[in-house]
């Protein structure tokens, strides 16, 4: 009988082993598992907070370009003012060197023009009259 209790206490131990092993294969294969899973899940979160911060960053240079488009639109139309002011200076300056009336001189002697014509009308319906 102590053969067959000695038998049967090694028949365990040895059953035992493989269930052991097996039981640890599976652990390490879920330790695995689990590793994939949270690398995945890290994966997922790392991924969202690079486009969140891409996303952060495109608006930022949106705004910091469409600021400087318009700083040199203002800048364009003031230097273009400038321009034509400068432009109009020098084109009086020749017109007067060449004894040319101005715009604002012509327009003076207009009304004088029109102010005589009516006058003469005046006159000579009184005269008809």
């Amino acid at each position: 009988m102590t053969n067959e209790v000695t038998i049967e206490v090694v028949e365990e131990k040895n059953a035992g082993l493989p269930g052991m092993v097996v039981e640890n294969v599976h652990k390490v294969f879920l330790v695995g598992l689990g590793a994939a899973a949270m690398a995945q899940d890290e994966l997922v979160n790392l991924v969202d907070k690079f486009v969140e911060h891409g996303e952060e960053t495109e608006k930022k240079v949106r705004d910091t370009v469409n600021e400087r488009i318009e700083e040199r639109k203002k800048e364009t139309e003031k230097a273009n003012k400038r321009a034509e002011k400068e432009f109009n200076k020098r084109m009086e300056t020749v017109l007067h060197r060449l004894n040319m009336p101005t715009r604002a001189e012509i327009r003076s002697l207009n009304n004088k023009i029109t102010k005589l014509s009516k006058k003469i009308d005046e006159l000579n319906q009184e005269t008809v009259a």
